[in-house]
């Protein structure tokens, strides 16, 4: 599964009307540089949270910096883990 694709769909989800100058182009980009706010990673966090089955307090007890960072911390702890981008988004759309 594309992960980039999935982590820009949650994004459009999360900041519907300002979700343009956040969209991920690498696995590299830095969370902090995508002009997220405190709200946005709330329900980053929450989304991302129901895709991977994983809390929010779970979410933010990880120090991640990176896209790659934030995957390999829902691989390694989420205890669901989607196919799809489609089968991700199913259930929070």
């Amino acid at each position: 599964m594309d992960f980039i694709k999935l982590f820009n769909e949650v994004i459009v989800l999360a900041k519907p009307a300002t979700a343009e100058g956040s969209f991920a182009k690498s696995m590299e980009d830095k969370l902090q540089d995508l002009e997220l706010d405190s709200l946005d990673y709330i329900m980053l966090y929450m989304y991302f949270g129901d895709i991977y089955g994983m809390s929010e307090e779970q979410l933010r007890s990880y120090d991640v910096e990176t896209i790659k960072d934030f995957k390999d911390m829902l691989d390694q702890h989420g205890s669901k883990h989607p196919e799809s981008i489609e089968d991700a988004l199913r259930g929070i759309k």
